[in-house]
């Protein structure tokens, strides 16, 4: 059982872990019982961020190796909101993906991934060109500036906004 959380440093993830994990079993099959609950995670997309309101990973000695999830998160993109529900197991996850205004799953997942909407990314080749550009920026940035470290929540990058070849929706 921790008192405090373990920190989350990763190019993915950043936050803390609670604990409260047994060891049960025998030295043959050994198996964890209790739960992992996430504290102040952000993860990390290439043109996302996904805040992890309420996380827990549940353990059982019958099935230690796929622990049972139960993740919220929200991620604001442009003039989206989008809520994710991540639950099942570690080893056949499900995934609902909701957003205000309302948008198709595809395009959510679209969202997150690249920033844009797929029929946006389709309409216009000024649009892919943009988000190769900021990927390769974002790369150069890490490779010079940031070797090694961990990504953090409050980059130039979470406070600059380029889109590059897009239409913007509330002026077409």
């Amino acid at each position: 059982k921790t008192k405090d959380p373990v920190l989350i440093r990763g190019s993915l993830a950043n936050g803390g872990a609670v604990s409260d994990l047994h060891l049960t079993g025998t030295g043959l099959r050994p198996g964890l019982q209790g739960f992992v609950r996430l504290d102040h995670v952000e993860a990390t997309l290439p043109f996302s961020r996904l805040e992890v309101s309420s996380g827990f990973v549940y353990f059982d000695p019958s099935d230690s190796f796929n622990p049972k999830l139960d993740l919220h998160g929200t991620s604001v993109i442009h003039d989206h909101t989008i809520h994710v529900y991540i639950y099942g197991t570690s080893l056949a996850p499900e995934a609902v993906f909701t957003s205000e205004p309302p948008l198709p799953q595809e395009e959510i997942i679209s969202l997150l991934a690249t920033g844009t909407t797929r029929e946006e990314l389709t309409g216009s080749n000024n649009v892919l060109a943009g988000r190769a550009a900021t990927l390769l920026v974002q790369q150069l940035y890490r490779k010079i500036f940031k070797k090694g470290q961990a990504t953090q929540s409050n980059s130039i990058f979470d406070r600059l906004d380029w889109d590059a070849g897009t239409v913007d929706p509330r002026t077409g």
